[in-house]
């Protein structure tokens, strides 16, 4: 198993170690200021959200959907047996109440062309109703749609008007920008707007704009904001909902949809009729003219020949062509009638200009059910067509109920057209016998018989449209809608939606809250470094010598000049601790080593060789890092004389050894940097050195370089008898840990041990630290930590 190996298997270890709640509410209460500062911020946001956010208000109102009774014949019950047939109505209504096309209509009726806003931090004040300013506009000046103008008064006769803004129209984009002024009541004109603004009264200070709808967005807007719905399954009953910042715009929106949508079912109801009128009115047209003339013919004939009444017979042979007359009409007018709707049934706009059979005198009730249902049918597919899919079932059985009545009708209007054309023929037979037995007559009472003929045959049609025409003008005054406003939108019934302070509040204190602990545990999450003693004891089986607390002086040794700190009692237990492992060692070499720089081995080196010297043993400090030397520093001795300078020949051992200032304790500098400091580290001289200095000292402590980056460490541990590894908390990474355990185990190295460093004394509790196994109260004083508290007032 390689390297890369051990540490994944490391890493899966890691991350299936049990859950320690205690240890995790611990973490979270060492930071429990970030919580109280988040918190605030995030309350302190919901209010003023809340404050200065637009208000929102929910309008409703309801429709009621009358049940529809249907005369004749009722298709209906044809499909009956269909597994597919479902109740659609509602969804029909709720179709064409949510289609643009009617929702545009209302717009366009309401006529809002300009909408006014007044500037907030969180949202725009919609000003309808409340308006500063009236906008006149000429109904053909262009002004550019959805641009912002902010308008502010300069004095009572003047105002200012601004824009800025980049606005896109039909994939061009436009940069309107500037600053004019203007005069109420006069036209105000620029290459992009064209208007004139008046003052209503005095208007209030503040910064307000105005834009110029598009009236397809302002629609598009309201369809996807108006909610349309039945109330429930059972109840034909249509609820629209709209939630805005404006209520009085919405209610107004509401019952022009819902006054818009009943015109429109009237509109459909009424067509047959107006259809009805609107055929027998052309056909008046030419008989009111026909009817004239034949009036003035006879009456002019009369006069000249001094013929002012027929005979008995030739009356009684009057009436009988004007009847045979009036039945040829009307059989023409029916069969015309018959070939029309044979072209038209299967196109479903003609057939909404279709009249019924009963005002060209059609009694069949099969044909005029038919017809109706026919007409019922194509309404009620355009309807569908607003909510439904063409897969779907409901519409699917609509074009099947389609197909049926339109092959019901053709076969029944083949029957009609062949009686009536035989009827036609017998009629005009009869005719032309009737005609024959004119000849008998004189030539005056002929021609008088004739015009009396037609002037009797277009005054009995002239009558008889009169009839239709008032019979249709009754049904179109009788029809009612088929939807009632059972609620009108209405202020009494604003419900207010938003903002919602508690929640708000709420949702506030609870992002505050969240956000530090998701970087709390983000950070712990994808942080690789060591946390703490526990979580070395589960990656490293060394044991762990002590925990060195984090210095907060600006000395380099502060266990020299502050002994009872805090800082020196964890080197003393670190000293301590190495007592236990020397005890079979008269003369210990010990070597400090750390995987990477900045572990801090070179201050644990310092701390602990003063430590050992200031408990009366004499101790000799060594530079190793020939590489990168920095402990001469801590003393303030030079290093061009030292380790690397002896191993070389230059120097004498007593020429290299230098005093320091505390007692006890002699340095060695690293020396001039070397181009080999491993080949010098494992040189004869650099074991003859170690076995000179074992003689002469009580304890030898080596500074090393770091080992992952060199092999120089290794060398040394060669002849060190205790090995000490420096982990520095929330610094060294865990895969450094299981490389120092290869590493120790590679190289068989004696007495090996772990410092962990830099450790913060809080994670011990309140000012707390542990010494010898114990804890022991400590004293805090401008970043000091303190054993006693007398030692911190002094």
């Amino acid at each position: 198993m390689d390297q890369n190996e051990e540490l994944l298997k490391l890493l899966v270890q890691n991350e299936g170690e049990s859950f320690n709640p205690k240890e995790f509410l611990y973490k979270l209460l060492h930071y429990w200021k970030w919580f109280v500062v988040a918190a605030v911020i995030g309350v302190g946001a919901a209010y003023v959200y809340n404050r200065y956010a637009p208000p929102s208000y929910a309008v409703n109102s309801r429709l009621l959907v009358k049940e529809k009774k249907s005369d004749g014949m009722n298709l209906d019950k044809l499909f009956d047996n269909f597994s597919l047939k479902s109740d659609v109505k509602l969804e029909n209504h709720i179709g064409i109440l949510s289609s643009f096309s009617l929702n545009h209509e209302v717009i366009e009726n309401l006529g809002w062309r300009v909408s006014w806003y007044r500037d907030m931090p969180f949202g725009d004040y919609d000003l309808f109703g409340r308006e500063p300013f009236e906008v006149i506009i000429e109904p053909e000046a262009l002004n550019m749609k959805k641009v912002a103008l902010h308008v502010s008064m300069i004095d009572s006769s003047r105002y200012r008007v601004e824009a800025d803004q980049k606005v896109t129209i039909d994939g061009q984009t436009f940069e309107v920008s500037f600053d004019e002024e203007g005069m109420f009541g006069e036209k105000f004109e620029n290459e992009y707007f064209n208007f004139v603004l008046n003052r209503y009264g005095e208007a209030d200070d503040g910064d307000f704009y105005f834009v110029f709808n598009d009236y397809d967005d302002l629609t598009l807007n309201y369809m996807k904001r108006v909610n349309i719905a039945g109330v429930n399954k059972n109840a034909d009953l249509i609820s629209l909902d709209v939630t805005g910042d404006n209520p009085q715009r919405e209610i107004t929106y509401l019952n022009e949809l819902a006054d818009v949508y009943i015109r429109y079912g009237l509109k459909e109801k009424n067509l047959i009729s107006e259809n009805t009128i609107r055929f027998i009115d052309q056909q008046m047209l030419a008989i009111v003219d026909t009817l004239k003339t034949t009036s003035d013919h006879l009456t002019n004939y009369r006069a000249d020949n001094k013929v002012f009444d027929l005979s008995q017979k030739a009356s009684l042979v009057v009436e009988k062509l004007v009847e045979l007359d009036s039945k040829r009409s009307l059989a023409e007018m029916q069969l015309e009638y018959y070939e029309n709707l044979k072209n038209y049934m299967d196109n479903a706009e003609r057939m909404k200009h279709m009249v019924y059979p009963s005002v060209v005198g059609i009694t069949d009730a099969g044909l005029n059910s038919l017809v109706v249902r026919l007409s019922e049918l194509y309404s009620k597919k355009e309807a569908l067509s607003y909510s439904l899919q063409e897969k779907n079932p409901g519409y699917q059985l609509v074009d099947r109920e389609l197909e049926f009545t339109r092959r019901s009708l053709n076969e029944n209007l083949n029957n009609l057209v062949f009686n009536a054309k035989k009827e036609l023929e017998a009629v005009k037979q009869e005719i032309a016998v009737t005609n024959e037995q004119l000849g008998d007559y004189p030539k005056t009472e002929q021609d008088l018989i004739n015009i009396k003929r037609m002037f009797d045959l277009n005054n009995e049609l002239y009558t008889f449209l009169l009839q239709k025409r008032a019979e249709a003008q009754i049904t179109k005054a009788s029809n009612i809608a088929d939807v009632d406003v059972l609620d009108p939108a209405r202020k009494a019934t604003i419900v207010r939606k938003g903002p919602r302070s508690a929640l708000n509040m709420m949702i506030g204190l609870i992002l505050g809250l969240a956000l530090p602990f998701i970087i709390i545990v983000g950070r712990d999450y994808f942080d690789e470094t060591i946390k703490g003693r526990d979580e070395l004891e589960k990656l490293s089986s060394l044991p762990i010598l002590a925990d060195v607390m984090h210095n907060v002086f600006d000395d380099e040794i502060p266990v020299v000049k502050h002994p009872r700190s805090v800082l020196a009692e964890s080197i003393r237990e670190l000293r301590t601790n190495l007592e236990y492992m020397s005890y079979d060692c008269e003369s210990c070499v010990i070597g400090v080593h750390s995987m990477v720089p900045g572990e801090g081995k070179t201050f644990i080196s310092a701390n602990l060789a003063s430590m050992i010297a200031m408990n009366n043993k004499k101790a000799v400090l060594i530079g190793a890092d020939m590489r990168k030397p920095t402990l001469h520093r801590y003393f303030g001795i030079p290093s061009n004389e030292g380790l690397s300078t002896y191993l070389i020949g230059n120097h004498t051992l007593d020429q290299i050894i230098q005093r320091t200032e505390v007692p006890n304790l002699d340095f060695i500098a690293a020396g001039t940097i070397p181009p080999n400091p491993a080949e010098l580290l494992s040189s004869k001289e650099f074991g003859k050195l170690m076995a000179e200095l074992k003689k002469r000292y009580d304890l030898v402590i080596i500074d090393n370089s770091p080992m992952t980056l060199v092999t120089d460490g290794s060398v040394v541990s060669r002849h060190t008898d205790i090995n000490l590894f420096v982990v520095r908390q929330r610094y060294s990474h865990r895969q450094m840990i299981e490389l120092m355990n290869q590493l120790v185990e590679k190289k068989q190295m004696k007495k090996a041990g772990i410092v962990v460093n830099d450790v913060d004394p809080k994670k011990y509790g309140n000012y707390a630290y542990r010494y010898g196994g114990y804890y022991r109260k400590a004293y805090h004083s401008n970043g000091v930590y303190f054993e006693d508290e007398a030692l911190m007032k002094n």
